[in-house]
This record gives structure tokens, sequence and C-alpha cells, in this order.
């Protein structure tokens, strides 16, 4: 625990975008809300009013994707799930956002913020146009009289790896939540949690595609095309749940693969852009497979929109991933062939043409430890309050329960 007195000290390097270091100071005596407060509903909505009303916003589509995610109409879809339980904010909750969503850092902040938590946000030290955008309206926002109260709730910083400011603002917090990666996670473990604390995170996962080749080939294949490249390409395939590993399935895989993958690589060629050092660490994915796996091929010559055709699905084969365009290939009938890979590290199934109940019911009755999220292709990167089999709000909340009794006995 770092004496109060040193407080300051420690929060000198620290870069305040949102709030100061005397909001973080006074944090401890700043009260919990309740679920889905209606001024912190208003003022979520009055942010993205003002985002919206900005021209260079819809220059950033995961911005404006935001925006209208946080709007009221939005918001108050998802109350009446939480509408017969009491709950408070647990506290002050410390996030660590990771460096390859720029937007990941005002989700998290939202579902806090709906929890009714005060947070304290740290992001990544990459100068992305999307931070500076919404930061920017969550301040304007908050120098308005009717929501200036929550200044004391949004405290948003950027600073270089510090153990000691990590220790810091873990040593008062009551949840921490770290994206990220295992490397973030491991480190930020170095800090210790006060007793009652708690921890949500999310470390390095995979996730996959299953396409029905019969079903793709009824399709437009240039908006499954722009579909599949937003799961992809549109964050270099760096998220967690951008798809891996394509598993096709039905009796025209060949004609499937052809077509899908030639709409892809024109969309591609149109829109992305390579950098060398990813190009080669491509092929030196490949090469460190090919050496301990059987039976595996790349297929056609292409760097930009990699493909590695697999004979078998070995439970370590998505060890070796890799971003930027990558792609494994596996052709079977039989989704039980999936289940070695379904393991922890596993977060999303996406599909086209495959009933996803059959999906759901694969990952029940195999009782596997990973899959946490059954999406439609194109969908992986959707904005919601599920993540990492997380319930957000609800993870991010307490109870406060009450037990009556009348003559003695509970009712």
């Amino acid at each position: 625990m770092i004496p109060m007195q040193q407080n300051s000290d420690v929060l000198k390097n620290v870069n305040f975008l949102v709030g100061s270091a005397e909001f973080i100071e006074n944090s401890q005596n700043t009260p919990s809300l309740q679920l889905f407060d209606e001024r912190v509903v208003s003022f979520l909505d009055r942010v993205s009013h003002v985002l919206l009303s900005e021209r260079i916003v819809k220059q950033y589509s995961d911005v404006v994707s935001w925006a209208f995610w946080v709007r009221k109409a939005s918001i108050l879809k998802e109350k009446p799930r939480y509408e017969n339980k009491t709950k408070l904010g647990r506290g002050v909750a410390f996030h660590i956002a990771p460096s390859n969503v720029p937007v990941n850092f005002a989700v998290s902040l939202t579902s806090s913020l709906l929890a009714g938590n005060i947070s304290i946000v740290r992001v990544s030290s990459k100068d992305f146009e999307q931070v500076t955008l919404i930061c920017n309206a969550l301040n304007k926002v908050l120098l308005e009289d009717e929501y200036s109260f929550l200044k004391r709730y949004i405290v948003i910083v950027r600073y270089e790896h510090d153990l000691l400011v990590n220790d810091y603002l873990s040593s008062i917090c009551d949840l921490r939540i770290v994206w990220g990666g295992n490397r973030t996670v491991e480190e930020l473990r170095k800090s210790p949690l006060p007793p009652r604390s708690i921890e949500m995170t999310f470390p390095d996962r995979y996730s996959l595609s299953i396409i029905n080749s019969d079903e793709y080939l009824k399709q437009d294949p240039k908006k499954i095309a722009s579909l599949f490249y937003i799961d992809t390409y549109f964050t270099d395939q760096n998220a967690c749940s951008s798809p891996r590993l394509i598993v096709w399935t039905g009796s025209k895989v060949k004609d499937a693969q052809d077509i899908f993958f030639k709409a892809l690589k024109a969309l591609v060629d149109e829109k992305y852009s390579m950098s060398t050092i990813l190009a080669v660490d491509k092929l030196n994915a490949l090469c460190e497979l090919a050496l301990t796996h059987k039976e595996v091929n790349k297929v056609g010559s292409d760097n930009v929109v990699m493909r590695v055709s697999l004979k078998e699905l070995s439970d370590d084969v998505l060890d070796y991933k890799m971003s930027g365009g990558y792609f494994f290939e596996y052709a079977t009938n039989d989704l039980q062939d999936l289940v070695p890979i379904l393991k922890k590290q596993c977060q999303t199934i996406s599909y086209l043409g495959v009933d996803p109940k059959t999906i759901q019911s694969l990952v029940l009755e195999n009782g596997v430890r990973g899959v946490d999220r059954i999406v439609p292709l194109g969908h992986t990167m959707d904005l919601e309050f599920f993540w990492d089999g997380y319930d957000m709000i609800d993870a991010m909340s307490r109870n406060v329960d009450v037990i009556a009794f009348s003559n003695n006995k509970a009712v």
C-alpha cells in the first residue's frame, strides 16, 4: 500500500485526458450509484448526441457504433434484465484498456458507469484519434451543469508502464478490469488488490467461423466478403473475436472457397495495407507450424490473404495463429471434430448457413471450457454487455439483499 502522502508524487507522470488526480485521491469517498441511474443514462445519451453531431466522427465507424450503442433508447432496452435486482456499483473500478481496439476503453467505461461505479480508465499509449474524439465529447458534456456531478465518476488517464502507478490504482480499487492479453494480465497481477476487491480479466483468446458451403453459394459474395472483412481486417485481425480458423461444411467446399476468397481478396486490395514486418511474421508462423504438424499446406501464393489448409485439428494448432489476414482452413461435416480446439482460449464462433443451436449443443454436450459467444458472421465485433462469459453490468455491481421475517420465518 502506498502511503497517502506519496499519492501526488506517484501520479505526477500520469496524463489526464478526463478528470484529475484530485478525483482519484477522493474516490474512496465517492458513493456508488444504482444500476442504470437515470442521470448516467441521460449523460451517455448526451455524449452520443455530441459525437454524432461532429462531422469528423463519421470517418470512424467504431466511434459511430459506440455513439449509437449508448443512446438512451439503446441502453434502456437492456434495463429490464436487471429490474428485479437491487444492486449498487462495487465502488472504484480500475480499467486497463487494450492497445489493439481503440474504442474498447469506452465500452468498458459504459458498462462500469451503468453498473454504478467510479471509473479510472487507463488507455493505450498509442495516440488513437478515436480516443481523443470520445474524451473530448465526455469533457464537453461534463462541463454542462446538469452532468457536472459525474466528473468524480470518470477519470481517463494515459501513462507508460509504471509499476508504482499500477500499485497505487490497484490499492484503491474495488474492481480491476484487465484487457489486453496474457502479458498485460500477468503484469497487473504484480500489483496486489485489497482483500475484498475482485478482478475481471480478458486474456488472449482466439475465434473461428463455421461456413456451410452450400448455403454460402446462395449468398452475394461481395456482401459476405464485406461482413468477413469487418470481423477480421478491420482490426488487423488483432481482436480476440476475429476468426483465425474457417471451418467449411457442406458438399461444395472447393467451389465456395474459390468464390469466397476471390471476393475477399478484391476487397482487401481496395481497403487494406499490410506492413512488411507482418508479411514476414505470417510466413514465419506458417513455417513453425509446418515443422511440427504434418500435412499443413499454404493455398496459393498470396500473402495478403494467407490461407493455410489443415488436414486435422490438433489442440495446439491455433497456438500458431497470426494477424493481418492469416486464415487456417479445415473441411468437415462432423462438428465433433472441433472439440479439441474449443478449450478455454476459444472465445467466439461465428456462423453462416449453420444452425447456431447445433453449435450451442456441441458446446454444452461436450462440456467444453471455451466458447462464450455464438454470433452470425459479420457480427463478432458488435458492442455487447456480455463478453468473455461475463454479464458485464452484473459482474461490475453487487447485490444488496433483504431477508424479511414474519413469525420467525423468512418470507
